[in-house]
């Protein structure tokens, strides 16, 4: 049975972009129920058809082609919180709803923090088609996500990429954002001083490209022409002030509404795009909580990224202004992929 370093390892390779023909060996079929498996999203989610997907999706919300209302959050006191979120791209054969589960006390039980799947349903019967785990499908469409914001929003000429956190959020965004942009230096914090160098030797290994473990966050936030920052924490990484001019931020990972991962005078300096401007003002807290401090308004989110993608709106940016793209997770990223899946594995 593989241990964890060998599974990590697996994962990581699977996780370069487009390089594998898609194999779907771990297919179990019940009847008319799939079962997914993790392997089988990594391998039909090369990430430039992960970033196309994505593209479609925002794009569809944004032209009213896509249900994904707000979800639903339900929290046990002393234990776990779980999130529904449930969307459906108009015309598609399936809909579908993603069930995330999360303790942050959960390492301390050897289980992960974040645990969830995606179920989906024929759209036309409501009968349940297929069960997902969506560890990989979560990784893969978030850090696709970003990589989108990052082609809309960074400079073309950006070279270093910043990582906060060493996850499996993290390790897929490496490869997603130079998709889009000509990376030459990775450079990564996390308090695990382990586990963050491990991070930078494994992605020169995987993408031939120069990584660096670094001792601060500061340090990090001050090198970087592309920051993400993908952690469980619920306060602020850094100091705002410290972002140079010129710089873009994708921050995925807090999306609950007292918890955020970049400060006041970040989110205060930066050009704000959200993923969707009713979750951030409901549930993002990086944006929240700016708002209760009177320090922005409402008005500070410039644009939805799929209104930017559509040319429903549009941003001009100097070479000196920081762009901040706020993204929680949309349940139609899920739905659209999920729809994908499906596709491929039903032939």
């Amino acid at each position: 049975m593989p241990g964890a370093r060998d599974t990590e390892q697996n994962y990581s390779e699977d996780l370069q972009a487009g390089r594998k023909r898609p194999q779907c060996s771990a297919l179990v079929e019940r009847g008319d129920l799939l079962q997914v498996t993790e392997a089988d999203i990594r391998n039909l989610l090369p990430f430039p058809k992960a970033i196309g997907l994505a593209r479609e999706a925002y794009s569809k919300l944004a032209k009213g082609e896509a249900m994904n209302p707000e979800r639903v959050r339900v929290t046990v006191p002393g234990g776990a919180s779980m999130f529904l979120m449930s969307a459906h791209v108009l015309g598609q054969r399936t809909m579908s709803v993603k069930i995330a589960r999360v303790n942050a006390e959960n390492p301390a039980l050897s289980l992960p923090t974040v645990m969830s799947d995606v179920l989906v349903y024929d759209s036309r019967t409501g009968a349940l088609k297929a069960e997902i785990p969506a560890e990989a499908l979560t990784a893969i469409r978030t850090a696709a996500s970003s990589a989108l914001a990052t082609d809309v929003l960074a400079r073309k000429d950006v070279e270093c990429l910043g990582m906060l956190g060493t996850g499996r959020q993290a390790e897929a965004h490496v490869p997603a954002i130079r998709q889009v942009r000509d990376i030459s230096r990775v450079i990564v914090y996390s308090r695990n001083k382990s586990k963050r160098e491990a991070f930078a030797k494994q992605i020169l290994r995987d993408h031939k490209v120069d990584a660096l473990s670094l001792d601060s966050p500061t340090r990090v936030v001050k090198e970087s022409d592309v920051l993400v920052t993908a952690t469980t924490s619920r306060t602020p990484l850094f100091k705002g002030e410290l972002v140079k001019s010129g710089s873009h931020v994708n921050a995925v990972g807090a999306a609950e509404s007292d918890a955020r991962e970049v400060d006041t005078s970040l989110v205060k300096r930066s050009t704000l795009i959200v993923d969707s401007r009713e979750q951030a003002l409901s549930t993002y807290g990086d944006i929240l909580i700016p708002i209760r401090e009177r320090a922005i308004s409402r008005t500070h989110i410039r644009a939805e990224l799929g209104d930017l993608l559509i040319k429903k709106q549009s941003i001009s940016r100097s070479r000196t202004d920081i762009t901040l793209f706020k993204a929680g997770g949309l349940a139609v990223l899920d739905a659209i992929v999920a729809d994908y899946m499906m596709s491929r594995m039903e032939r």
